[in-house]
């Protein structure tokens, strides 16, 4: 097993703020993508040596992580672990985006599938065709669904709200 880097205590320097900041967004990414790395397990397969790839990825953040901590006070380090535990990590949208976006509530998204599943229920496109049918690339691009079905009816027409 390597052994983790670490100062001197008395050589130790405290993070800033930016610093700080950063290592959490760090801790945050190295969390997220382990829960990618098993939501994605099929998919990596389809690329070469994507798992594995993943595996060496996540292993060289972590050891970075790791030994980024190893430069700051034990006091800061506990601190941010403590954080971490309680971090609740969201995506937003940036405040200048460089082209249009059209953000939707639950309320007008539950709306738009509703009004697809009407849609896509009298359709006669079978689930291959049906993907070059406009609605389908919003739905898919928006909402995509756990599973697209057998192929044999539009997904969106079969999709039912759950709990």
């Amino acid at each position: 097993m390597k052994e983790q880097f670490s100062l001197p205590e008395d050589q130790c320097e405290r993070l800033v703020r930016v610093e700080m900041q950063a290592v959490r967004m760090m801790l945050a990414t190295l969390s997220t993508a382990a829960y990618a790395k098993d939501d994605l397990k099929k998919r990596l397969e389809c690329v070469p040596y994507g798992n594995e790839r993943m595996r060496m990825a996540l292993g060289g953040l972590k050891s970075v992580i790791n030994d980024l901590i190893g430069t700051i006070s034990v006091q800061q380090a506990k601190q941010i672990y403590g954080t971490m535990k309680d971090f609740d990590m969201r995506l937003l949208p940036k405040l200048t985006p460089g082209s249009t976006n059209v953000i939707m509530t639950k309320e007008e998204g539950m709306e738009l599938m509703d009004i697809a599943r009407w849609k896509c229920h009298s359709c006669a496109e079978d689930g291959e065709s049906c993907r070059s049918c406009r609605l389908y690339k919003i739905l898919e691009a928006t909402t995509p669904m756990d599973s697209y079905g057998d192929g044999l009816m539009c997904p969106y027409a079969l999709a039912e709200w759950e709990g």
